[in-house]
């Protein structure tokens, strides 16, 4: 951030030049927080610390002594990659408001930045005919109808996954440094928004529950997210997760993998195509989905089988209620 945009005195800026300090480092204590003279001289004299790092302090620093730095706190630490500074290095204090990680958030960016740095991903797109579904769906949702209840397509998607979980274990599983465990059950993370962040609660034994059980767990671990009730047991482990952005109307997109779990499925919305059966033209309806893998426990190969078997359960339903 250029120290032409940061509130201060012509003085305090003259003094800022000579002595090497940048501004972006110092909060002001004139009105509306303006930088003034007394303040450039509380810094150089070393009576009062600097608020933050500098962006170029932070870079020069880690690159200097060969060590990157802490975003935080400037802190050199052992490793290979500098951290980035600290955002607020860029921007006048005021220009923005600061809003604390909760929790929940900072356990979700601590979680998803360490699997994007320490997970091979890989990533396996294919598209699935959803017509049967759809019509399954519909006929299913008729016959619930007088008892108020409704299955929705994610419910189905995650009936389907834990079926192909069971039928293609080497999915199921997680790495855990010198062995793969293989889970015994499809214990399913279900991605939420909520207004803090992402957060997958978890089915647990998807495989032994129907559909209808399915959908109700889902829901009721959807609303006590919202009101962050759910118990650490509830949203941490499993063994799958899928992300259902389709509502959004997203065609395709790719998910992070969410540790300790080896692979996550990322479900697009439906959309109608023109498809060659047979050498005829018709119109289906086609879902594409993704799938992220950790390359250090599945291979492509086991992936792509996973996703085989998937479409076989999304394109004949009846298979699901068997």
């Amino acid at each position: 951030m250029s120290d032409n945009r940061i509130t201060a005195s012509p003085l305090a800026r003259h003094l800022a030049q000579q002595s090497g300090i940048e501004l972006a480092q110092i909060t002001g204590s004139g009105p509306n927080g303006r930088i003034i003279k007394r303040d450039i001289e509380a810094v150089r004299d070393g009576t009062v610390t600097l608020a933050r790092p500098s962006a170029s302090q932070v870079a020069t620093g880690a690159a200097s002594s060969g060590a990157p730095a802490d975003a935080a706190t400037g802190q050199m630490h052992s490793g290979i990659m500098p951290a980035l500074p600290d955002a607020r290095a860029y921007y006048t204090p005021g220009a923005y408001d600061e809003l604390p990680l909760d929790m929940m958030r900072g356990a979700i960016a601590t979680r998803l930045t360490q699997s994007m740095q320490q997970i091979p991903h890989f990533y396996l797109t294919r598209s699935l005919a959803l017509d049967a579904l759809m019509d399954y769906r519909a006929r299913v949702n008729l016959a619930l109808a007088e008892q108020g209840e409704k299955i929705s397509l994610n419910d189905l998607i995650v009936r389907a996954c834990a079926l192909a979980l069971m039928d293609v274990p080497e999915v199921n599983v997680s790495f855990a440094g010198d062995a793969i465990l293989r889970h015994h059950h499809a214990d399913i993370g279900v991605a939420v928004a909520l207004p803090e962040g992402l957060i997958t609660p978890i089915v647990t034994r998807c495989d032994e529950k129907s559909i209808r059980a399915i959908g109700a767990e889902i829901k009721d671990l959807a609303a006590r997210a919202a009101e962050k009730r759910l118990k650490p047991s509830e949203y941490e482990g499993g063994s799958f997760s899928v992300s259902n952005l389709g509502m959004f109307g997203i065609d395709q997109f790719t998910a992070v993998i969410n540790p300790p779990q080896a692979a996550i499925l990322a479900v697009g919305g439906p959309v109608q195509k023109l498809h060659l059966i047979d050498g005829d033209t018709v119109a289906q309806t086609q879902m594409r989905v993704t799938l992220s893998c950790d390359h250090r426990a599945i291979d492509g190969a086991i992936g792509a089988q996973f996703l085989a078997t998937l479409a076989e359960y999304i394109e004949q339903p009846l298979l699901l209620s068997l």
